[in-house]
């Protein structure tokens, strides 16, 4: 499902885990974790990268960068009235 303020990268199919959490790793990139099934142990589920800061393009770039290798990319959606909010937060 494309999200509207984030270019979204999966790595692994979330019904391989039990449960999620994210963390930033760079201004703009969030890595999303998961727990996975049957295992104690964590692995990348999604790269997410923050429309703000980089396009769909320049997201790809930086997976590519990283020998990031995923199984989709899903480019943020326009929706014009979550993004008018994003930027009169941002200031813009």
């Amino acid at each position: 499902m494309p999200y509207p303020n984030e270019h979204a990268a999966r790595v692994r199919n979330p019904g391989d885990f039990t449960r999620f959490r994210s963390k930033e790793i760079a201004n703009g990139i969030r890595i999303i974790l998961g727990k996975l099934k049957n295992k104690n142990a964590w692995d990348t589920q999604a790269y997410r990268f923050d429309v703000a800061k980089f396009t769909a393009a320049e997201a790809k770039q930086w997976l590519k960068e990283h020998d990031v290798k995923y199984i989709s990319f899903e480019a943020a959606v326009e929706n014009k009235k979550i993004n008018e909010g994003i930027r009169k937060a941002a200031g813009k």
